[in-house]
């Protein structure tokens, strides 16, 4: 049953209009399949392996082929046509495709490893052609079982049940919304989306997370938001409009917030020196990057800005470009220009006796710094730099030298900018023309890691660990939103299907046993504030802007009251919380009647502690 369950759902899904533009809650998601290395979503040839039966199929000509378990599928493409062999026998010659692999169980890729471990994928395995010899893999499967696949890998399990819930339901917001970077898929499965490694990386714990937040999403003015998260915030989240908005788009929901409600503005450099060196108290300061500094002896780091300002420039984020045609060197300063809400650096200065450039936007800034391969773990930073006291001893008394001798020990000549001294070996430049000496080394102290816009995970981590909801942790983050469900529309339909929407809810959150004792947390007062609320309320709100009169719906098969579903009102709000039931819930509209044909109800819920939350989040 589960088999032909899938194959209807794929016909649906993979030959109606992408399902990222269809407006109202996405049931199913169409992942990109990466190699090993997360390197190309592009394929000339694959292997499968299924762990139950399985069924092959090519969806142009409808042609099917069944396979056991543990069978082996071989697929490749030539000319623009599939090839799928069958334990060693083709079954599948110049077919057009795509190709679709649905059985009962998981199908796995050979040779593709998931945290070392074989990748398996729960729905369906899509082989779509890209180009002649090119094909993508695509994981065609449930919501629910695609955040199976991403809350374990895009938070630690270790940071508890509330901390994976409030991280699922970021996750679903996140899947959730339009994309139109990808053509046959929604979503990719990497860090430049979410991180989604299959059914191999699942645990109970986050299972738990995604199961007991069903149907629930973050939102703003009855829309999905824009859930953005990192690893750590410095202290402070950054706001949107700094970091993406380009200094005019905002989302009012991801604004600055600051964790340690004692901490004072820093006003000057000074101020950020201290702040960045010191693991001041925060809803983050247990991640390891928290505090962090990186060393660059100066000729190491002008070797690297000689690559990192020529791919940046490229990028458009240097300003004059920085082309490589003159040899960069004779680093003199780092300086920020431009700092944002968390003081993260948003504009900086490099300056050399080769040349001065600005660089613009976190994460070019960040990407100019690259050290053994990795680039700055944030923009938060401040850079000191020193000379080597030895060298500036040795530079000292080469200079007394060249004063009482004609012959200078290094040969140099006058250049047209600004005055400075060049040396013929540009590697050995420790000073300019006035005798002023170079730093030989450069330190940058910084903090957090990522972009630092909305939900710190381990700062929700920490907030979980001391029993904060994971409603809390999500507001605390995402300022001005609510929890609840998409709005889905009501309308006559012939067919008389009707209007289904399924979510958990209970009553009052169990507290955590192995919850920390809040009194013991130097933050004892910010969690004072997010630990309040400990008992859920839920409310059904009904638009009738047409005023259909005659509205049936059930709550849990359960026929609603007649005096509230028979209604010509235009907008309706009612708790139902004495309705539901600790799990599992599920609200049934039937379809409006003929008479209505050209009208529509929307409905959806919203879930709040407070009673007037709705009230306040619409004035």
């Amino acid at each position: 049953m589960r088999k032909f369950f899938w194959i209807l759902l794929l016909v649906l899904v993979l030959f109606s209009p992408k399902a990222m533009a269809v407006v109202g809650e996405k049931t199913t998601v169409r992942v990109g399949i990466s190699n090993n290395s997360f390197s190309t979503y592009e394929y000339m040839n694959a292997s499968f392996v299924p762990n139950g039966n399985i069924s092959i199929i090519d969806m142009t000509t409808g042609e099917k082929f069944d396979a056991s378990p543990y069978s082996n599928i071989d697929a490749r493409i030539a000319n623009g046509v599939f090839y799928i062999n069958l334990d060693g026998k083709n079954i599948l010659k110049e077919a057009k495709g795509p190709i679709v692999l649905s059985g009962d169980g998981k199908i796995g890729i050979k040779n593709l490893k998931r945290k070392g471990t074989p990748a398996y994928y729960n729905g369906i395995i899509e082989l779509k052609q890209i180009k002649e010899n090119k094909f993508n893999i695509i994981n065609v499967l449930s919501m629910q079982d695609y955040l199976k696949g991403v809350v374990p890998n895009e938070m630690p399990v270790s940071f508890g049940l509330n901390a994976l819930k409030a991280q699922a339901i970021a996750a679903r917001d996140y899947a959730n919304r339009e994309n139109a970077a990808y053509k046959n898929y929604d979503v990719c499965d990497s860090t430049a989306c979410q991180v989604y490694y299959g059914a191999n990386s699942e645990t109970s714990i986050s299972n738990k997370a995604v199961d007991e937040t069903l149907g629930i999403y973050a939102l703003y003015d009855n829309d999905i938001i824009l859930t953005l998260y990192s690893s750590t915030a410095s202290g402070i989240t950054e706001s949107y409009i700094n970091t993406y908005g380009n200094g005019t788009v905002n989302k009012p929901y991801l604004v600055s917030v600051q964790d340690n409600k004692d901490l004072k503005e820093l006003r000057s450099e000074k101020d950020l020196e201290e702040y960045f060196k010191e693991k001041v108290p925060s809803f983050d300061m247990n991640s390891p990057k928290y505090r962090w500094e990186k060393k660059f002896d100066r000729f190491e780091l002008e070797e690297i800005l000689a690559k990192t300002l020529l791919e940046q420039s490229k990028a458009g984020a240097v300003f004059p470009k920085y082309t490589g045609e003159k040899e960069f060197y004779g680093l003199e300063d780092i300086k920020v220009l431009k700092r944002g809400d968390s003081y993260k650096a948003l504009e900086i200065e490099i300056k050399s006796l080769s040349g001065n450039y600005i660089v613009s936007k976190e994460l070019p800034i960040r990407r100019l710094f690259k050290q053994n391969g990795s680039f700055l773990p944030s923009a938060n930073f401040i850079v000191e730099k020193e000379t080597d006291k030895k060298i500036e001893d040795e530079i000292k008394e080469e200079i007394k030298k060249e004063e009482k001798e004609d012959n200078a020990i290094f040969k140099m000549k006058e250049t047209k900018n600004e005055g400075v001294i060049e040396e013929e070996d540009h590697k050995k430049v420790y000073r300019t023309k006035f005798g002023k000496l170079l730093p030989t080394t450069f330190t940058i102290y910084g903090a957090g890691f990522g972009h630092g816009v909305g939900m710190s995970q381990y700062g929700a981590g920490y907030l979980s660990s001391y029993g904060v909801s994971f409603q809390n942790i999500l507001k605390h983050y995402y300022k001005g939103i609510y929890l609840g469900t998409i709005p889905k529309n009501v309308s006559y339909n012939e067919i008389n299907m009707n209007y289904v929407q399924e979510f958990y809810f209970k009553k009052k959150e169990d507290s955590s046993k192995n919850a920390l004792n809040p009194s013991k947390s130097p933050l004892k007062n910010e969690l004072k504030e997010l630990l309040k609320e400990d008992k859920n309320h839920c409310y059904l709100i009904i638009e009738n802007p047409d005023k259909v009169s005659n509205l049936a719906f059930f709550i849990n098969d359960f026929y609603f009251n007649p005096e509230v579903s028979g209604f010509n009102k235009k907008y309706i709000k009612t708790e139902i919380t004495n309705f539901l039931t600790d799990g599992k819930n599920k609200i049934i509209f039937k379809p409006l009647d003929e008479k209505d044909k050209k009208k529509t109800v929307k409905f959806y819920l919203i879930f709040g502690a407070d009673e007037n939350e709705w009230t306040r989040k619409r004035g």
